[in-house]
Parts: C-alpha cells; structure tokens; sequence
C-alpha cells in the first residue's frame, strides 16, 4: 500500500515580477561562448525588405543568426527560497517560519537563434504541393 507523505512546501507569488526572456543557443555558438578566446556579440536590426520585416539578428563574428520569439503554453517559473510570513490569524509571538519558495519571474517567450545563410547564396527553392503533384503525375503519363 501507497504512503503519502505531508512534505507541502508553500508557494507565493511575488507582486514584482522581473522580466526575463531565455535564450536558446544552438550548441556551436554555445561552445565559441565557453571558449578561452569567446567572440564579441552585437544585435543588429536587418533592413526590411518588400516581403520581410526587419528582424533582429546576433552577430558572432562571421556568422549571424536570426532571433525570434517562440511562445509556451507552459511558463517557466523562476522561484527563490523564502520563509512563510505570519497571517492576520496568526500569533506574531509565537509563529514559526516554514521554508517555502517564491516565485519571482514567469517566463512565457523564448528567443531562438536561427542560422543565417551567407547573403550571395539564393533562396532555397521551396516546392509548392501543385508543382509536386504535377511532377508525379507527369511522371505516371510516362511509364
């Protein structure tokens, strides 16, 4: 049979919460940041163009990366250990605080770094699914 153990640990919400946006690095960039000799990093602004609006772009040296923001449905919370404050029922005098945690941040957003592509290359030609299916179907009349 199951034991169920009373380890609650209390949780509060701060009023102040810190902004903080999490940053994912893909694990080259990351490895060139741990490094003895780490490259400087800028945030750059990229000119909007007739099909594009301009994004942010992080600047390592010779590479560049688009920044965008991915949304969760699930927060990461960032907690910090506490002690429980007496309430309005309680005796100031002989209260007993408890460890609990605190929350002091909710982090909805990420930034991901996506790999930029060197200016002069073209644009990989995406294939739309009615080229596709025309291609196939050509491909059947032959045989």
């Amino acid at each position: 049979m199951a034991t169920q153990y009373n380890l609650d640990i209390p949780f509060s919400a701060s009023h102040g919460q810190q902004a903080f946006k999490l940053l994912e690095l893909p694990p080259e960039l990351l490895a060139l940041l741990e490094s003895d000799n780490p490259p400087r990093i800028s945030i750059i602004s990229s000119p909007p163009t007739a099909t594009t609006p301009g994004y942010a772009v992080l600047c390592t040296g010779d590479k560049k990366y688009q920044m965008r923001q991915k949304n969760t449905s699930n927060p990461i919370m960032v907690l910090k250990p506490s002690l429980t404050k007496p309430t309005e029922l309680d005796d100031p005098a002989t209260f007993i605080p408890q460890p609990s945690v605190t929350t002091t941040a909710k982090i909805a957003d990420t930034i991901e770094l996506i790999v930029q592509e060197a200016e002069s290359k073209a644009p990989p030609k995406v294939n739309k699914w009615h080229e596709k299916f025309a291609k196939s179907r050509a491909a059947q009349k032959d045989n």
